[in-house]
């Protein structure tokens, strides 16, 4: 069985939120919450919380999780992908960002039969579109250590089509990503 790395990108601005997403509150956990106790949930090699500084202050995190400091967040996501996958040492890496709080264990265990350390894989949403979270076997690791910009894998997924597992999940509502105001109210009031 491939041993896979979780690694969960905590660093992000949150820039149109206008508040800290890892701290919003969905059904008595923070986003932040959500993604480690659904991280712990899944029999992963091993946990990565790549977070700013800022944002680890004051936190009790598990013992089994490595925590990796990302002190050039505002370089954009490439940054958490570069330092999440230095730390890695599985055969592959699973990116969990932490604004897509209606993620389960049933559907990212519905993503792992088709993990290997040649494959990109991936949900897509209703229209097909790609979506988080992503897995790439170890075969991009080169590559992923080199990532720069705000779109963090997208340009290393774009490049390997011939790598890419695109899985419709049984209920696409669960890849909703929560980046405004807009997004937040929709969520809390169930309008999804």
């Amino acid at each position: 069985m491939l041993k896979i790395s979780a690694i969960i990108m905590a660093s992000g601005k949150s820039s149109r939120m206008g508040v800290n997403k890892l701290f919003l509150d969905y059904q008595g956990k923070t986003f932040l919450e959500h993604s480690l106790s659904l991280s712990s949930e899944i029999s992963f090699f091993e946990r990565i919380l790549v977070i700013s500084p800022e944002n680890l202050h004051g936190l009790k995190l598990p013992k089994d999780l490595k925590i990796i400091q990302n002190l050039e967040a505002e370089k954009g996501q490439s940054t958490s992908v570069r330092l999440g996958t230095k730390a890695a040492s599985g055969g592959g890496y699973l990116y969990l960002t932490v604004d897509q709080p209606l993620l389960n264990r049933t559907l990212i265990e519905s993503l792992l039969p088709a993990y290997s350390k040649e494959a990109i894989v991936f949900p897509v949403d209703k229209m097909l579109a790609p979506c988080s979270p992503i897995f790439f076997g170890n075969k991009f690791r080169t590559e992923l250590l080199k990532v720069t910009g705000k779109n963090g894998g997208r340009a290393v997924r774009n490049r390997h089509p011939e790598a890419w597992h695109k899985i419709q999940v049984a209920d696409p509502q669960r890849l909703i990503d929560i980046d405004t105001p807009t997004d937040y109210i929709k969520l809390v009031n169930q309008n999804f």
